[in-house]
């Protein structure tokens, strides 16, 4: 079985220094020791929380580089921060690659005895070997088994928690063809994320270019909907999409430019607005509401 392995940093890639957790070699090496991996493409390492746009489109042109000798498949190595961000856009620029691309991440680095780093890439081996098609996300949950998770449906852990979930049963991976042909380089348009918090002021808000406006709720799935909903009218023009979790608001409660969106997690949507910006689509709710590879669930 032939892995590549692209090896980004984070603290699955990292060494302690003095108390200070550093990217390391010696790391990038040991994994692909772990792996048995063919090729190593390490030149592009990060701490994940540093990650922007613009790197993700590097990371995207390093895995078609890992993708070119035809490998069984290709393992990424990144770290927890920004995972379910870089997991979503590579689930979108890769939803027709023919072999499984599996990002793994680590509580803590394998220098540490408990590391759950060993578990993923191990795990990360024998999912390699089933074929499946499509990104996945693979982590161990403090007590609990290795998680498979599809790519598009990770949610964020929490600051306090070292715990990855997603939305949806299973984890099915299925390429409609929406993005074929798609510009996947996120610099093309500007679109904010708002989460809701007590005395949220819109007015602090600079929309200066904004694009497209992505809102998520409270748990509940609501939110204060006469404070946002005066805010959205301020922006006719702006295309906003609410995210209701299985909340579902009258027709007639929200502005006109206000969609609400459910079955699709906060960074997904975040990035396929992104690349329908950057692709000039015109009608922005029509193609969020469209399944680009398994990320909408019921």
């Amino acid at each position: 079985m032939k892995i590549n392995l692209v090896a980004t940093g984070g603290t699955i890639g990292s060494r302690y220094e003095n108390d200070v957790l550093v990217i390391s070699d010696e790391a990038t090496t040991h994994i692909a020791s772990i792996l048995g991996a063919n090729k190593v493409f390490g030149e592009f390492k990060i701490h994940s929380a540093g990650v922007d746009l613009n790197d993700l489109n590097v990371l995207r042109q390093t895995i078609e580089r890992a993708l070119d000798d035809k490998p069984d498949g290709v393992v990424v190595t990144h770290g927890t921060d920004t995972l379910a961000f870089s997991s979503s856009y590579l689930a979108y620029a890769f939803a027709s690659a023919r072999v499984p691309i599996v990002m793994c991440a680590a509580d803590s680095p394998l220098t540490e005895y408990d590391s759950n780093g060993f578990a993923v890439l191990n795990a990360a081996k024998s999912f390699i070997a089933r074929g499946e098609r499509g990104v996945y996300v693979l982590y161990k949950n403090p007590g609990e088994m290795v998680r498979i998770h599809h790519g598009a449906r990770l949610i964020p852990a929490h600051m306090h928690e070292n715990f990855y979930f997603s939305i949806g049963d299973g984890n099915a991976f299925a390429d409609t063809g929406l993005m074929r042909g798609m510009d996947m380089d996120l610099t093309g348009g500007k679109a904010v994320c708002i989460t809701p918090f007590l005395g949220i002021d819109y007015s602090a808000f600079d929309m200066t270019g904004v694009s497209a406006v992505v809102q998520s709720a409270y748990h509940s799935g609501r939110i204060n909907t006469e404070i946002f909903n005066n805010f959205a009218q301020n922006y006719p023009d702006i295309p906003m999409f609410f995210l209701s979790g299985a909340k579902r608001y009258a027709a007639d409660t929200f502005a006109p430019n206000v969609t609400q969106c459910s079955g699709i997690t906060q960074a997904a949507l975040y990035i396929k607005i992104l690349i329908a910006l950057k692709n000039n689509v015109k009608d922005l709710a029509a193609f969020v509401g469209k399944n680009a590879c398994g990320e909408l669930v019921n």
